[in-house]
């Protein structure tokens, strides 16, 4: 589609050292004629090196392009050679010209349009005469400083004289030549891409978080506070291996099943041991020789740490130095039994954030901890998804930010028509996440359901083409995940797709939502029934429509 007709740019000229262009402009602006075209400083590249610009360019969509060459001062012709101000031109004043409209019109047949005609002419903005040079390339095609109150007339009557008969124009000239002119550029950079940039930019930043590790390494007792996104997960990762490149019999231990074998694959060393709390209480059984019991008897999982603790480790003995705890905030009651046995004196470091604390009733033993450090810069989470998490948590947050982040793609909230098309609207999500450079172990489905449910749409393994794997499955790396957000708890990806709102109760949407929004590295996508976002006061209000109850609590903590 063409632009819209007139002189460009709108406001004023290009930035230019040439009084005489600025005077060309400001003609232009009031005698342009209606219906034409008119762009100010025109560049083609013409090769390594070589470039040419066109003074102006001056189209009449049905006659042809004419460039304008502007020269200002005194014009004069002596001996036969153009002179401004007393000094020779070299070139003369329509080199310049011929050379832009050849590789312009060369540019336009490269993408197969063409004007209908072309030519060349010349304006003296600041030498007034009755008669021109007579010089016969140049004769009856220039303009003088007399003719910028006339431009309307002056350059229909130049362009006839200039330009050679009309052809029949091809392809969308007009909009090729304003595209090549380039009104506008706004940055753009596939997910995928960013996602990369944004891993090698978090590669720098942790290299800062790292050195916090220098500064505590004395504590024999620390515990680490942070919000999702700080590099708890990181520095745990690294502590643990700094404590086994000393000699130490270090465990490295979190609480689900996913993250500790994300840790397991990523955190290797002499002496080190990685694994879920619940799983370290059933490898304590094994070392022990005793049986842990039926793994499907009621209440089988909450009570196996502590009969670890009380019945296999007296078997077993100590068998590590040092203890590092990630995802502390998660640990119950028994699961720290375990935790504190093993420890008894020893080193014992641990990481949480009270914000993803899922279970209210869980508490990490402070009084365990006399050494504490907090971290506060968020590293992971693009800043408007960052600002929509923590709107589910009661903090206050910069809507700037989460504008921009739905302006720019960043994030996205696809409100589908009835429950019975989220799954395909999930689906379509996907391929354009694969078509914006991300691959599909970039991606992650996640059910804001706390367990695998039979109305969940990521139940059966796949959404439309698309294959789902669990956040536990072992080959994971490759493949788009389909899981619940607590079991992908600990664990990111650069794209999060967030859905199954129909399954979640109101009271508990606002922790499960900070958790799920905080695994994405570059992008996140809610996707929600119009029935379902009724009940959801945050996306309501972020969208705009604030048509339900407690709304206003959610708009005032929006910064």
């Amino acid at each position: 589609m063409s632009p819209p007709s007139g002189l460009w740019p709108r406001e004023k000229p290009r930035p230019t050292e040439s009084r005489g262009e600025v005077l060309v402009w400001e003609a232009l602006r009031r005698g342009l004629p209606a219906g034409w075209y008119a762009w100010h400083s025109v560049r083609v590249r013409l090769g390594p090196g070589r470039e040419t610009e066109g003074d102006f360019v001056i189209v009449a969509p049905d006659r042809g392009l004419l460039v304008l060459e502007v020269k200002g001062g005194r014009i004069e012709v002596r001996d036969g050679r153009f002179f401004q101000n007393s000094r020779e031109l070299d070139p003369p004043p329509r080199a310049q010209a011929l050379s832009i409209v050849r590789a312009l019109i060369d540019r336009l047949h490269a993408e197969a349009c063409g004007p209908p005609a072309f030519g060349v002419a010349t304006l003296f903005p600041e030498t007034a005469f009755d008669a021109g040079p007579t010089q016969d390339d140049v004769a009856q095609l220039v303009l003088g400083e007399q003719d910028l109150p006339w431009l309307e007339k002056a350059l229909p009557a130049i362009l006839e004289r200039a330009c050679p008969p009309p052809r029949e124009p091809r392809g969308p000239w007009i909009e090729r030549l304003h595209r090549l002119w380039c009104e506008r550029w706004t940055p753009k950079l596939a997910l995928g891409h960013r996602a990369a940039l944004d891993a090698e930019r978090r590669v720098r930043l942790d290299e800062q978080q790292l050195a916090v590790l220098d500064s505590l390494t004395d504590n024999a007792s620390l515990l680490v506070e942070g919000g999702a996104g700080t590099g708890k997960t990181l520095l745990a990762r690294e502590a643990a291996l700094r404590f086994a490149a000393e000699g130490k019999r270090v465990l490295l231990v979190c609480f689900t099943a996913a993250l500790a074998h994300w840790l397991r694959e990523q955190t290797k060393a002499s002496g080190l041991a990685v694994d879920s709390v619940r799983g370290l209480a059933i490898d304590l059984f094994k070392q022990a020789g005793l049986d842990a019991g039926d793994f499907h008897a009621p209440g089988f999982w909450e009570d196996v740490p502590l009969r670890a603790a009380s019945d296999a480790l007296p078997k077993v003995g100590q068998p590590f130095d040092v203890i590092v705890v990630d995802e502390a905030q998660d640990f119950s009651e028994n699961d720290w039994m375990l935790i504190l046995e093993l420890a008894g004196q020893r080193p014992l470091w641990a990481f949480h954030d009270p914000g993803q604390a899922f279970w209210p009733e869980r508490r990490v033993p402070l009084e365990r901890f006399p050494a504490r450090f907090t971290l506060r810069r968020p590293y992971r989470c693009p800043s408007g998804v960052q600002a929509l998490a923590d709107l589910y948590i009661d903090r206050a947050a910069d809507e700037s930010a989460i504008r921009g982040a739905m302006a720019d793609g960043t994030l996205r909230i696809v409100v589908c028509p009835s429950r019975s098309s989220v799954a395909d609207k999930v689906a379509l999500e996907i391929d354009k996440l694969l078509g914006e450079k991300l691959t599909p172990g970039d991606l992650a489905v996640l059910s804001v359901r706390g367990g695998s449910h039979e109305e969940s749409i990521i139940r059966s393994g796949r959404l439309g083409r698309h294959a789902l794997v669990r956040a536990t499955d072992v080959g994971i790396d490759g493949s788009i995940v389909g899981d619940t957000f607590l079991r992908f708890k600990g664990l990111e990806r650069p794209a999060i797709i967030i859905t199954d709102f129909h399954l979640l109760a109101d009271e508990a949407r606002g922790v499960r939502m900070h958790i799920a929004l905080t695994r994405a590295l570059a992008a996140a996508r809610v996707v929600v029934a119009q029935d379902d976002l009724a009940r959801d006061p945050v996306l309501r209000t972020v969208l705009g429509r604030q048509d339900g109850p407690g709304d206003g609590g959610v708009a005032g903590r929006l910064k």
